[in-house]
C-alpha cells in the first residue's frame, strides 16, 4: 500500500486554470474553481457555465499556456484527455485527467467551506461515492463547527 497523498492548500484566486471539456465533471470543477477565486477557461464544443471564459471548440494544444496553474482534462475521450495531459506535463503546469488515474497529478476532492474555513475530502481518485458520502457527512456539522469557534 502506498503512503497517503499530500493535502496542500493553494490559493487560487485570479490564477488562470483551464477545463477541457464540457460534461458533468467539467462543470462540477469549475464550479469549485469558480468558488475559489480562480479564473476559469473552457474549452469544448458545446458548454454553459456562467463567470468562465468558453471557446466553444475542439481543444487544441495550442490552449495550454505558460500562465495557467492548473489544467482538467475532462472529456469523454481517452484520446483526447491524454493529449491534455502531455500537453500540460510538458509545459510543467500539474494537470488532473478525470478518467485515469495515473494520469493525475493531482486529485479533486471534495470542498468544504464556511466563509474562508475550509476542509477538503479526497479518495485520491479511488472511489468517488466514499468522497461524496465522506464529505456529506461534514457539511453536515461543518457550520456549526466553525461558527462555534468565532
Amino acid at each position: 500500500m502506498r503512503p497517503p497523498y499530500f493535502p496542500m492548500m493553494i490559493d487560487i484566486h485570479g490564477r488562470e486554470v483551464l477545463i477541457v471539456g464540457g460534461g458533468n465533471i467539467a462543470s462540477r470543477r469549475a464550479d469549485t474553481l469558480l468558488r475559489c477565486g480562480a479564473r476559469v477557461i473552457i474549452v469544448a464544443p458545446e458548454i454553459q457555465c456562467e463567470g468562465t471564459v468558453l471557446l466553444r471548440r475542439e481543444f487544441q494544444p495550442e490552449d495550454v499556456t505558460e500562465n495557467l496553474s492548473l489544467v482538467i482534462a475532462a472529456t469523454n475521450s481517452r484520446e483526447v484527455n491524454r493529449l491534455v495531459h502531455d500537453t500540460a506535463k510538458t509545459k510543467g503546469i500539474p494537470v488532473n485527467v478525470c478518467d485515469c488515474q495515473s494520469e493525475c497529478d493531482f486529485f479533486f476532492p471534495s470542498l468544504i467551506n464556511c466563509g474562508n474555513v475550509a476542509a477538503s475530502v479526497s479518495t485520491a481518485g479511488i472511489s468517488c461515492k466514499l468522497t461524496r458520502r465522506l464529505s456529506d457527512k461534514l457539511r453536515e456539522v461543518w457550520a456549526s463547527w466553525v461558527n462555534e469557534e468565532n
